[in-house]
């Protein structure tokens, strides 16, 4: 009698995950876990400040004012604020954050090229500036209006309107420590918002303006 042999099984065991690759997935789901949540929190940011900017059209600082702490808290800065241009000077209109400023509300600067903040306004963009000390040839004001109170990482990023700058949104950071690239972009989107905040009251204070006009003419003519 010829004996069959035994078939061999061809079914692998199936390795057990190491313990180094189990951390790593736990990394990968913790950030993707943080990512999902940012997102979620400048989702609800940026739409809160457009329910501001729709339901008091014309009531300018409160949206100022939320777009600084948003743009603060969002962007991981140690503070934030945003500058409007009046003329050739650039002046605060609102701050959020422990950087203390060196004006007061209503209060500016002479625009120039000295500063972060205004050669964005200058030139219409964005300008990211990773060590201000090490820049400091560059900003040469930055030696009083910003390292001297321990600012070393700014990003600035203008409000466009028509393709003039008429303002700035600016946040800082006290140690050395750039701006991711969706950092970047969060902050020209709360920029877009003040533009649009600001461009509401400029066309209502013009509506406003011209009825006045209306009236005055139909009450002559009566």
């Amino acid at each position: 009698m010829n004996k069959k042999g035994s078939k061999k099984s061809n079914v692998k065991r199936r390795a057990s995950p190491s313990a180094e690759s189990i951390t790593e997935l736990k990394r990968t789901i913790d950030a993707q876990a943080r990512e999902l949540t940012q997102a979620a929190e400048q989702q609800k940011a940026t739409s809160e400040i457009l329910r501001m900017i729709a339901r008091s059209p014309t009531d300018l600082q409160p949206v100022l004012e939320a777009i600084a702490e948003s743009a603060a808290k969002l962007c991981d800065a140690a503070d934030a604020v945003v500058w409007r241009v009046d003329g050739d000077v650039f002046r605060l209109a609102s701050h959020f954050g422990s950087i203390p400023t060196r004006v007061g509300p209503g209060q500016g600067h002479i625009l120039t090229r000295d500063m972060p903040s205004s050669r964005a306004i200058l030139d219409r963009q964005t300008i990211h500036v990773h060590d201000l000390a090490a820049a400091e040839a560059d900003f040469p004001e930055a030696k009083t209006a910003g390292i001297a109170m321990g600012i070393r990482t700014t990003l600035v990023a203008p409000l466009l309107r028509d393709g003039k700058a008429i303002g700035s949104v600016h946040i800082r950071r006290r140690e050395v420590r750039p701006f991711s690239d969706k950092q970047i972009k969060l902050l020209e989107t709360f920029a877009d918002q003040a533009v649009i905040a600001l461009e509401n009251v400029r066309l209502f204070q013009g509506l406003t303006e011209a009825l006045e006009q209306q009236t005055a003419t139909s009450e002559i003519l009566r």
